[in-house]
């Protein structure tokens, strides 16, 4: 078996992960991730923020933030690793779940 032929074969199966829901639950993940860890670490800091003040801890608040860029470089990672086992490609002429695929992995 050559290398292309079993590259084929790894992008195809791949592909048929993300026909299926937790595929696609992988890529809603991966595209909505970063906002909504954004918007829970600002939750998070705006109701702590007393709680700080009131303590003198404010370094405790530096907590969310660490985590939620943790978290957001995770989502990228991982959506780069799909880009990657569906082909890396930008173009497509026809739509289909390659194409949508790759879009997602590229949005997130």
């Amino acid at each position: 078996m050559s290398v292309r032929a079993s590259s084929e074969t790894g992008a195809i199966a791949a592909l048929n992960t993300f026909t299926r829901w937790p595929g696609i639950l992988r890529l809603a993940i991966d595209v909505l991730g970063g906002p909504i860890f954004v918007l829970i670490t600002q939750q998070v800091i705006y109701s702590g923020n007393m709680w700080a003040c009131g303590h003198n801890a404010k370094e405790s608040l530096h907590v969310a933030a660490v985590l939620c860029v943790i978290a957001v470089f995770g989502t990228i990672i991982d959506s780069w690793a799909v880009w990657r086992a569906v082909g890396r490609g930008v173009e497509e002429e026809h739509g289909g779940v390659e194409a949508r695929t790759r879009f997602l992995a590229l949005s997130a």
